[in-house]
């Protein structure tokens, strides 16, 4: 590799010699010392050193010369070799010399006669350091620039493959909502077809009798349901709510399943023992779904009472799901059997019956675990059983008709509080809640 050049300009001999001898010394080993008598001298070292390929780190030009100064020389050399770092070394530089330099040739130092040794060893070296920067500078700014340039050309090549790419997505787009607004309206069907074959509340509305239903799927159909029913015959009253496996259509689909199984049980089969239905349900399950090795978890979680009018009690059977009921100002809770309708259980599984006497006015709530498992709050939390159990008991007074609205607009400002960005919490669970009020 060619050593870098520092060349000394001056028109007295002794003052380039003294240079030459001073800078060998100190920087002889890595650079080449150059020396000029003369502006003349000086201009042709540095075009031959130009031709060559040779890079001068540092001119140092004394100002007053015969013929052409120090600043002129220096822009002259400037303008032929613009990052070497230009010195000015003199006694007798004027102010408007030292400005010219400064001005036309990016002066780098000002340094008097006679210098100090020390001085001058390290503005030279400062000098070549500020030389190598600006060059590894300029190299780096233009790979940058050959960098912009190919980032403009893969840029141009982008923009058309984004354009057609937006083309296709735009067509995927449309198609997508085609096919999605034909999946939304079977949902929709099938939600039509789920409210028809849900029993409507007037079937058990009596004197005695008065219940209202929360009912609030996640989606559009919903894996929650409620079942009645009334035979005459035994004078008895079937009153359920079920939490099918999974939400939306999968839901709906046990839901199904549930509510034909209970018509067949109760009024086609006529049973009306709370655990025997159960049992029944259970079985009818595991037949549907062919997974009677306990292979398949799909089931759910139902609480199922028999109102015995006769009789003014109450029997109750749950798989997981509790009653909940207040009398004389007391809030009970009947825990159901630790097993799922259907489910990893086998055919031995059997649920057991409570029964308490309702001939004094009983409030009665069968639930999902929708409502007390909801985030909200402004802490972002669930609402949780306690709480859900206190909310029944505070609004268990209350007309059937307005406990329903209180349940909605609790839950609504419940999840109106925001999670992130200001967005509000979202419904994670399909909902029912059936209450009753039973005065005998």
């Amino acid at each position: 590799m060619t050593e870098p050049v520092i060349l000394c300009v001056d028109d007295e001999e002794i003052v380039l010699e003294s240079l030459e001898i001073e800078l060998s010394e100190k920087f002889g080993n890595d650079y080449v010392i150059e020396i000029a008598q003369g502006a003349e001298e000086a201009l042709e070292i540095v075009e031959e050193l130009i031709d060559e390929g040779r890079e001068i780190t540092v001119v140092i030009s004394d100002y007053i010369m015969p013929e052409v100064k120090g600043d002129e020389l220096l822009r002259k050399i400037h303008e032929m070799s613009p990052r070497t770092i230009k010195i000015m070394l003199t006694g007798q530089a004027s102010m408007e010399g030292v400005t010219n330099a400064i001005n036309n040739a990016r002066l780098y130092r000002y340094i008097t006669k006679p210098w100090q040794k020390e001085d001058l060893s390290l503005t030279i070296s400062e000098a070549n350091r500020t030389f190598f920067q600006d060059k590894l500078l300029e190299e780096q700014n233009k790979r940058l620039v050959e960098k912009n340039d190919q980032l403009k050309e893969l840029n141009s090549t982008l923009e058309q493959k984004v354009e057609e790419r937006t083309t296709e997505i735009v067509h995927q787009k449309a198609e997508l909502e085609k096919k999605n607004n034909n999946i939304t309206a079977s949902i929709r069907y099938a939600q039509r077809i789920q409210n028809a074959i849900l029993p409507n509340i007037s079937e058990i509305q009596r004197e005695y009798l008065k219940p209202f239903i929360f009912f609030r799927p996640r989606d559009i159909v919903s894996g929650d349901f409620y079942w009645f029913s009334h035979n005459e015959e035994t004078n008895q009253l079937i009153i359920a709510a079920a939490d099918c496996t999974g939400h939306g259509v999968p839901g709906a689909f046990m839901s199904f399943i549930g509510i034909e199984q209970l018509t067949e049980i109760v009024t086609i089969k006529k049973v009306t023992q709370a655990d025997e239905i159960l049992n029944q349900l259970h079985q009818g399950v595991l037949k549907v779904l062919q997974h009677g090795d306990g292979s398949v978890k799909d089931g759910m979680d139902i609480a199922l009472c028999v109102i015995n009018l006769d009789s003014k009690t109450m029997d109750f059977a749950g798989a997981k799901n509790p009653l909940i009921y207040i009398q004389d100002g007391h809030l009970k809770q009947i825990v159901g059997d630790k097993l799922a309708i259907g489910g990893n259980y086998l055919d031995q599984t059997t649920f057991t019956k409570q029964t308490i006497d309702v001939s004094t006015l009983t409030t009665c709530y069968l639930f999902s675990d929708g409502f007390q498992d909801q985030f909200g709050g402004p802490k972002g939390r669930k609402f949780m059983k306690h709480n859900f159990r206190e909310l029944l008991y505070i609004i268990h007074h209350r007309p059937v008709e307005n406990q329903e609205q209180i349940l909605n607009d609790t839950l609504n400002h419940w999840i109106s509080f925001p999670v992130k960005y200001g967005e509000a919490h979202k419904q994670i669970d399909d909902i029912v809640v059936v209450g009753f009020q039973i005065d005998l």
